[in-house]
């Protein structure tokens, strides 16, 4: 009977290591590397069933997943399908890799500007709220102060006349952020913008000053959504992975693009009062084209003069995190805006270089 391959390749070792010890001391080793190789090949060849199932298994589910990535996502018709068998709890994305978001497109923020199935008025005041300029300085006369009127005064104007120094436990410069959510101890007061709507009530009068300068210039603003809860933050942020999710994409994939457009619960500066949704009334829609209207040119150029700053400008995506917003203005105080906004810089980049920080250990 023929020997077999791997019965000669081990007669062949086992002469070669009887010649001396150091033959041996080869040939030991050799040997079991060479019957470990007869044997997975020995084991997968009586096992090729077994194996070629596992293998038409993996494919399927490689398939099936792939329905999921960007290349087969496609574009819905409008339709508001209902989410099933989604859940919408908090994740942290420091537990998860990060997802490949390249060539997804954003949706728009609608905001506050959509109806919605959230029926709850927990934060103050309803989704589709929105005052005009006009409307909120008639019914604020009274907050209306005759230095806030005025540019370069108002309820940081001292400031102005003194050496900068920016500190960090200054409440107008506190960075709120996806790498810092808002303190624990963090505390302020709301007051009234009109109705129920309301903001941080230390920048009442420059936010009435501002309304009131615009439309003195012939622009008249709209304010769609001052300060939010964070059940209001939670719904809209929801909302939004809801809509993605119906496009075909992945929980974490929805979670990582609607962070760019909403920001995370716990993490939004409107949660404290100093940051504002601002259009007008000719161009309603939060999306990049308000930028290119009379009223937002006139923000951009104008809002620094009574302490806000346009917070996620264009091109700096990488540091804040978040898409261009021109709609999207923060309040900061007048000493700090004129900064920011006339070097071009963001608030995190302001940090970076101007900001002492005076924490304690």
């Amino acid at each position: 009977m023929e020997k077999t391959t791997e019965e000669k390749a081990r007669a062949k070792l086992l002469k070669f290591g009887k010649k001396n010890r150091w033959n041996r001391a080869v040939a030991v080793p050799l040997l079991f590397f060479v019957m470990l190789f007869f044997h997975v090949c020995n084991y997968c060849k009586n096992n090729g069933k077994r194996f070629a199932v596992m293998a038409g298994t993996f494919f399927l589910f490689a398939v099936y997943s792939s329905f999921s990535f960007p290349a087969f996502i496609t574009e819905d018709a409008g339709n508001d399908y209902e989410l099933k068998n989604a859940e919408t709890a908090d994740i942290s994305l420091a537990e998860e890799k990060e997802p490949d978001m390249a060539g997804l497109e954003l949706l728009e923020d609608e905001d506050v500007l959509e109806q919605s199935d959230y029926n709850s008025i927990s934060h103050g005041y309803a989704l589709v709220d929105k005052y005009d300029a006009s409307d909120i300085l008639r019914a604020s006369e009274e907050i209306v102060s005759e230095n806030a009127r005025e540019t370069g005064t108002g309820s940081d104007a001292r400031e102005t006349t003194e050496q900068q120094e920016f500190r960090s436990d200054d409440w107008r410069l506190v960075l709120i952020n996806k790498q810092n959510s808002i303190p624990e101890d963090y505390t302020f007061q709301l007051g009234t913008i009109r109705g129920s709507m309301q903001c941080d009530k230390r920048i009442l009068e420059d936010l009435l000053a501002m309304l009131e300068a615009a439309e003195e210039d012939g622009v008249n603003l709209t304010i769609c959504s001052p300060y939010r809860d964070l059940e209001y933050q939670q719904m809209l942020f929801n909302r939004k992975i809801k809509r993605y999710m119906n496009r075909g994409m992945s929980y974490m994939e929805a979670y990582q693009l609607s962070s760019q457009a909403v920001t995370v619960p716990g993490a939004s500066e409107h949660q404290i009062g100093l940051a504002l949704d601002i259009v007008c009334n000719s161009y309603m829609s939060l999306d990049e084209g308000f930028g290119d209207t009379k009223a937002g040119k006139w923000l951009a150029a104008n809002s620094c003069r009574f302490g806000f700053i346009l917070r996620y400008p264009k091109g700096k995506e990488d540091i804040t995190g978040i898409e261009y917003e021109p709609w999207h203005f923060r309040y900061v105080g007048k000493t700090a805006a004129p900064v920011i906004m006339e070097q071009g810089i963001t608030l995190e980049e302001f940090w970076e270089e101007y900001v002492e920080d005076v924490s304690i250990d």
